[in-house]
């Protein structure tokens, strides 16, 4: 496998933030779990980690604003 040089390595990681940022916001969106997967074409256990995660902190919010 190659290693990634500077650029490179910021530009993958700039790209996997982006997606779970799109994915994030689907899930908000209410689009199911499955037609999120295929959309943003990652793992479905990925959606489903990001999606728990939003529905703990929707849980958990106290409006402490």
């Amino acid at each position: 496998m190659k290693k990634l040089s500077g650029p490179e390595h910021l530009l993958v990681t700039q790209t996997e933030l982006l997606r779970d940022i799109f994915i994030a916001d689907l899930a908000i969106a209410g689009v199911r779990q499955l037609e999120i997967a295929k959309v943003v074409r990652v793992n479905r256990n990925r959606v489903n980690r990001i999606a728990k995660s939003l529905k703990k902190r929707k849980k958990g919010n106290t409006g402490d604003n």
